[in-house]
Order: C-alpha cells, then structure tokens, then sequence
C-alpha cells in the first residue's frame, strides 16, 4: 500500500483555502447564493474538481478523496439549485473519470439528494449545533455505506484506513460548517448595523418634522373648534367642520406614530400579566375582524408575566393583529398564541392571508415600507422596536397564499404578585 501523505494534505489545503478566501472577501447575502451560478457555488465546484482531479489512492481501482465536503455545503448554505448543478458536476465527472464503483456513487448521492430536498425547510431553519448535527448524520450514512460497499466486495483491509481518512474528511466539513456559520453571522451584524443606522437618521428627520407640522395642525384644530361653537352655522357648513376635525385628527395620529418611531416611550416598566393584555387586545379587535367576516381563536395559557409596558404591549399586539385581519381581506382565520416555554414568553399571531415573498419579509420592519396601498410602514417598525425595547425578540414566517406567521418572545417574569393590576 502505498498512500501519498502530501496528496492527503492537498485535499485539505484545497477544500479550506478556498472557503477562507471566500469568508474574507466575498459578501454574499443568503439569495444570492440560491442562484446556480452565485460566488458560492463557483468556488465549492472548483474545490469539488480540484478534489476529484487529485485523491489519495489506496490501491489500483480504490482513490479517496473529500468530494463530499462541497457537495453537502452546496446544498446546506446554497440551497437545491445550486447543490444538483454541484451533484450533476460530481457524477458527470465520476463518469468521465471512469473505473468501477460509478453506479454505487450515483446511488448514494442520489438518494443524499433526495434526503436534502425532502429535509429542506427543516434544515435552513437550523442553528448552528443542529446544523453540524445534520451534516455529520448525512456524512456518517455516506461512509457507513461506502464501509458496507467495502465488505461485499471483500475489501475489509481497506477499512481502518478509510475510517481514518473519512473522519479527517468529516473533521473539514465541520470546519467549513463553522466558517459559513460566521460568514452568515458577519453578514447579520453588518445589515442589523446598517438598518440601524439608517432608522436612526430616517426617525430623527421625521421627528423634526412631526413637531414642526404638528403646531399648526393645533392652532387650525382649534379654530375649527370655535367655528363649530357658532350657532349660526348651517347644517352642511357644521358637517364639513366635522369632516376636516377627523381628518385633523387622523393627521394627528399619524404625526404620533412618527413621533414614537423617533423615541418609544418604554419608561416606566412594570410587571405585565401577558395573558390578560392578550384577552384584551382579542376581545378589542373582535368588532373590526367580524366586518372583515373574520374569525379569531384563541389559546392562551393563563399566569404569563413579563417586564414591560402595557400601552406598548396594546400597541404591538394591535399592529400586528390588525396587520393580519388586513391580509386576509374579508374572510378567514387569526390565531392567537400565548404560552411560556423554555423560560419565555411565546406569542404567536397566524393569519391566513396572501402571505409574503422571501423578498418583502426581508424588507419586513424597515420604516416606511408596507405591503398595504394605505400603509405608511410605520406601524410595524415601532411594533418591532418597542419589542426589543422590552428584552423581546420578533420573528416571521411567511409562504405565499398560505399565510404569515409573527413569533414574539419575551422573558417570563417569575414574580407576578407585585402585578399592577
């Protein structure tokens, strides 16, 4: 036997030079490398050749080499697209190259294919440790059957060696897990950074100008106010002020809308009985969701308390709860959620509605951006700024004509006896 000790290394060296080059040099939001031909995809088929073109040979007929590694990634952090154009390229490949074992390699990555569509949704919504443990399971089945492909063909002095290898293999794909992993956070902090920024100066802008507009939208109010006193006013005349008042005070609202865009008021924190505020906001959106002929159901746990503020607490559940009675149009089906588990408060507010492209949930909470023709886009983005405020985390699902799906997590507070009820 004789075993290339620099070639072993090679494979090494070719799988993660690469994948370092692309983590400090290359800023590829989580779409674009869904694209067939995206930066990802280019760099993980040049490793998948380079592999190929340059393995480790045990004996005449049996090479090595870390194939799977590209392979798997393509899949995990490409998406399906651009993993069957990379598992289209490794068969094509092992065909060209020729040899026995080609029909054992296209049925192993075949049905490895087949696993990664049908587990797809399942494992993009992982997070790191489950992630490396999916990989590793779907690694560890591969090897198990190249082991048993070794003992029908009575190779089993193959075997010591190609656990050896196999587990250096598995020990790079862990490795490239966890640099995808930091690329994927890198680029979480610097779009959080950026939007925060952006929020800050667009919230200043449009506090100045709320105030500025504000003052004389008091002093006209007023002056309607006294000609409405005026008992010498017609009827239609009196209509018409009462018109231009609603209006005024509709531009009111919304000038207090930016206003809490600016600065959320979340002074004044107390411990909330989550449960009861819940039952409120349902019981308050009832009368506007049975014009919509709209149903909502509830199952809320009873005793869930939480650090907050109970106007802003109101004014989340309302914009949310209201956003979804919206995208049902008339008819349909509002769940609402509350429950405590793993130490936190779980709210969950399903409609369904036309639901959302991947594209507009990720503009989802941007100031001024809404789905809505009558929406200013503010409403949503004080929602998701007083949650934080609050220890809160927000998150959405959402899938076009089934429905969005909003997950609002707080703290649970363990001491509701000092409640203020």
């Amino acid at each position: 036997m004789n075993i290339d000790v620099e070639v072993g290394l090679y494979q090494v060296v070719i799988v993660l030079l690469p994948i370092f080059v692309y983590h400090l040099f290359f800023n590829e939001k989580e779409f674009e490398r869904r694209k067939p031909f995206s930066k990802l995809t280019i760099i993980l088929i040049l490793i998948l050749v380079l592999t190929m073109s340059f393995p480790v040979k045990f004996s005449e007929g049996y090479v090595y080499d870390f194939r799977i590694v590209p392979f798997i990634i393509a899949f995990v952090y490409g998406g399906t697209i651009p993993g069957l154009f990379t598992a289209v390229v490794l068969l094509g490949y092992r065909f060209i190259i020729g040899g026995d074992g080609f029909y054992v390699v296209l049925v192993n990555y075949s049905l490895t294919c087949a696993v990664f569509i049908l587990m797809r949704n399942q494992y993009e919504s992982f997070k790191k440790q489950n992630k490396l443990m999916f990989v590793s399971l779907v690694f560890w089945v591969n090897t198990i059957i190249v082991i048993l492909t070794l003992f029908t063909k009575n190779q089993i002095e193959q075997i010591p060696f190609m656990i050896a290898f196999y587990f250096i293999t598995w020990i790079c794909l862990v490795m490239v897990v966890f640099v995808m992993e930091n690329v994927n956070q890198q680029m979480e902090m610097r779009e959080k950074l950026q939007k925060d920024e952006r929020l800050n100066v667009i919230s200043q802008l449009a506090a100045s100008v709320a105030h500025e507009v504000r003052n004389p939208l008091t002093s006209v109010r007023g002056f309607l106010q006294l000609m409405d006193d005026d008992d010498n006013l017609k009827s239609a005349q009196r209509h018409y002020i009462e018109i231009a008042l609603a209006e005024l005070d509709h531009a009111q609202s919304i000038i207090n809308d930016y206003l809490s865009l600016a600065k959320p008021n979340t002074e004044g924190l107390t411990i909330v009985n989550v449960s009861d505020e819940v039952k409120k906001t349902v019981a308050l959106m009832t009368s506007y969701s049975n014009i919509q002929n709209i149903s909502i159901h509830m199952i809320i746990q009873d005793s869930l308390y939480m650090k907050g503020n109970k106007s802003e607490m109101k004014q989340v559940l309302v914009n949310i709860m209201k956003n979804g009675i919206e995208a049902m149009g008339t008819g349909g089906d509002l769940h609402v959620q509350a429950m405590e588990k793993d130490g936190e408060i779980m709210i969950n507010i399903i409609d369904s509605g036309k639901g959302m492209t991947k594209d507009q949930l990720a503009k989802l909470g941007t100031p001024f951006y809404t789905t809505k023709e009558k929406g200013t886009g503010v409403g949503l983005t004080i929602s998701f700024q007083l949650i934080q405020a609050m220890k809160g985390t927000i998150s959405v699902e959402s899938h076009v004509g089934q429905g969005t799906t909003f997950m609002i997590r707080f703290p649970h507070w363990p001491h509701p006896d000092s409640v203020e009820e």
